[in-house]
């Protein structure tokens, strides 16, 4: 690691926001300071708030590249969040050019290759395995034969009864690919709401996506989530969120379930046909 490369380290790991909790909802901002050309740099955030679960800010400034290393103990999902690079596995390579999911089936990894000029930001999770989750793999075969890497864009949407019917609900990582876990993105514009409701089936985090600026609550705490930054809604906590006429909500949420039962809860999210844009003229 050249000298620069190596401020850059140190600097963002003094950057990287303390974990900062209104009172009950944990929060914490993602560092965006300028990257150095060449440089990578991985700062561990919610350290330790949802057991099994390492989730790391990973920082490429092109020119670069980085090899995962191999594990069968854990999964691995990457969400690109701002910047543009390639990914590689399992002999395919998909372009991210915007936001993007990432996840490589058990045992293989990922190559990411980032541009000069460019700055690739990503959350990558980590979760390790029980040994009841290594039985779900030869339930789902499909899933482990080819990485999963889509654009959010382009991941299918669905409606559920706790949100408007202007609210854009898609889901990026759907059930069973990774053992007890599943993402995906809730948008709309203000004003308007998430209504307030429970789970205490699952550990969950939200990420706030560019634009985002909306408020949390959760039992009778509640806390701005701006544009990236991560929060952990409280296990079993009645939450929600509003956003206010003229703002944006638009953020991820990232579900751990405590048992394969509880993935019933995914049952609530009702698939939906997109309409096809117009043609123009």
């Amino acid at each position: 690691m050249n000298t620069s490369a190596l401020r850059f380290q140190i600097l963002l790991l003094s950057l990287a926001l303390p974990l900062m909790t209104t009172a009950a909802i944990p929060l914490q901002t993602l560092p965006v300071s300028a990257a150095p050309a060449g440089s990578m740099a991985t700062v561990e955030v919610m350290t330790n708030e949802i057991p099994g679960v390492v989730t790391e800010w990973i920082t490429l400034a092109g020119p670069a590249r980085y090899q995962e290393a191999a594990s069968e103990q854990e999964e691995r999902v990457w969400l690109t969040l701002a910047g543009r690079g390639t990914f590689s596995s399992g002999g395919q390579r998909f372009s991210a050019e915007e936001e993007c999911v990432a996840r490589a089936p058990l045992g293989q990894t990922w190559q990411v290759e980032v541009p000069a000029g460019s700055v690739l930001r990503s959350l990558r999770f980590r979760k390790q395995l029980s040994a009841a989750d290594r039985l779900e793999y030869a339930k789902f075969p499909e899933h482990q034969q080819r990485p999963y890497f889509r654009r959010f864009s382009d991941c299918p949407p669905y409606r559920e009864a706790i949100k408007s019917p202007k609210t854009t609900s898609r889901t990026l990582l759907p059930q069973d690919y990774v053992p007890r876990m599943a993402v995906g993105t809730v948008e709309t514009t203000g004003a308007d709401e998430v209504k307030r409701h429970q789970h205490p089936m699952l550990e969950q985090y939200f990420i706030g996506l560019q634009g985002n600026h909306c408020t949390v609550s959760a039992d009778a705490e509640s806390t701005l989530l701006p544009a990236l930054a991560i929060l952990h809604i409280p296990l079993g906590s009645m939450h929600g969120a509003k956003v206010q006429a003229g703002d944006r909500l638009y953020y991820v949420w990232v579900d751990f379930f405590t048992t394969k039962a509880g993935q019933e809860w995914l049952k609530m999210h009702k698939p939906v046909e997109e309409t096809p844009a117009a043609a123009k003229p």
